[in-house]
């Protein structure tokens, strides 16, 4: 969730592929009690089968004791429910991951040439871009029904340290009010990883003890006829979405792969077959690479594409996605919908080698705006994520786009 300043008015267009038509959208704010005041963003949703309630997991930013809110942020995990198909939010009243601020962190190692992080950093460990599902396969355990993962980082003194302190956290639960009790676990982990990330006390206060139960760039097999799990080695890994079928697990997930200076930024695909063992490296198969920054500058003239969701509407499955436009900060430029040829490959519809767009939807021009989430029923359509004016209030928003996928 990388933030900069936006225009105040919102304006979103639906455009139909190939037709050259659009159709102007009312958005419409989505607001939940006691989120943070300076926002909310990320939204992902899911379906309670046995009380019909809809779920969300979103990211809840707060004013931190040691920034100016103009300057950074406290982002944590929250969940919220609706008992009217998204007309309406509640917040569940807890945070299931939230932020840890402190200002003594380090001395931290740290693989960047900047050098190691210093003693009496003032810093936070982030939790962010989270993906919710119900997993209702018949033989997956009860306790393990209800499915989050996040991503969890280091940010001091106004740096990201992204490669070196960050991975994907995972809870289970057999109900979404049991996420927030449940013991987190330190899923995935990328490459660039530092054995520090272990210390749960001083000087890192690693919010998860321990290293990642997957690393998920080097500890997966080969499967015969596959993907070539290699392209995976120098991957440091972000913005995980998850989708549960009745067959498998899948995952699409943001690589930054350190293999290039500068870095190549993918979109990679993975199964898990249902019952899934989250926590089983060879329970994960490696699908390939979704899209690479080639799809991102043929499609929309960005440099690559962030923030996947895979969802399905009305018997189709769904990619949504984020182009990032590299030139001007890594903006998020609102959101396009690629469909799915086959859930078990990588392969979108396309026409001639181009990706064929289902759909598009725009924020705030100029504007940092994306990271969409959509589901069957919900009120709204397409949920995407809009920054405002620093700051505030309305410094983070998730808008009801009104735009509906086939």
């Amino acid at each position: 969730m990388k933030i900069f300043l936006t225009t105040l008015f919102l304006l979103f267009y639906l455009s139909a592929c190939g037709s050259g038509s659009s159709v102007t959208r009312t958005p419409e704010r989505l607001t939940i009690s006691g989120a943070g005041d300076l926002g909310i963003f990320d939204p992902s949703v899911t379906r309670d089968s046995s009380s019909g309630q809809l779920w969300m997991s979103y990211s809840s930013v707060n004013t931190s004791p040691n920034y100016a809110s103009s300057v950074y942020w406290s982002v944590s995990i929250r969940l919220a429910y609706s008992d009217d198909n998204g007309v309406t939010w509640q917040d569940a009243g807890v945070a299931v991951s939230p932020a840890v601020e402190r200002t003594d962190f380090g001395p931290m190692t740290e693989a960047h040439p900047t050098g190691d992080i210093p003693a009496n950093t003032t810093g936070i460990w982030q939790s962010e871009t989270s993906s919710l599902i119900y997993d209702a396969h018949p033989s997956t355990p009860a306790n393990e029904r209800w499915k989050l993962i996040w991503f969890q980082y280091f940010h001091g003194d106004l740096k990201s340290y992204f490669a070196d302190y960050s991975w994907i956290s995972m809870k289970m639960a057999s109900t979404p009010a049991g996420l927030a009790a449940a013991t987190p676990v330190k899923l995935f982990g990328g490459a660039g990883l530092q054995a520090d990330n272990s210390i749960t006390g001083a000087p890192v206060y690693s919010p998860i003890g321990g290293a990642p139960v997957i690393q998920l760039n080097t500890g997966l097999t080969q499967v015969g006829g596959g993907p070539d799990v290699n392209e995976l080695n120098l991957c440091i890994f972000a913005e995980p979405g998850l989708h549960g079928s009745n067959s498998a697990i899948y995952m699409a997930i943001y690589c930054a792969d350190a293999a290039t200076v500068p870095l190549t930024e993918y979109l990679v695909y993975f199964r898990c077959d249902s019952p899934c063992s989250m926590t089983n490296a060879a329970s994960w198969e490696y699908l390939g690479r979704l899209l690479t920054p080639n799809d991102a500058q043929a499609a929309t003239s960005d440099h690559h594409f962030q923030a996947p969701a895979v969802v399905e509407s009305n018997g189709k499955t769904y990619l949504l996605v984020t182009p990032v436009d590299a030139t001007s900060g890594a903006r998020y430029n609102g959101c396009r919908v690629y469909e799915f040829v086959d859930m078990n490959s990588r392969n979108l519809r396309r026409n001639s080698g181009d990706l064929v767009e289902v759909r598009r939807i725009d924020g705030d021009a100029n504007s940092h705006n994306g990271a969409c989430e959509a589901f069957n029923g919900l009120d709204g359509g397409v949920l995407l994520s809009q920054f405002g004016v620093a700051g505030t209030a309305d410094a983070f928003k998730i808008i009801k786009s009104q735009v509906s996928l086939p």
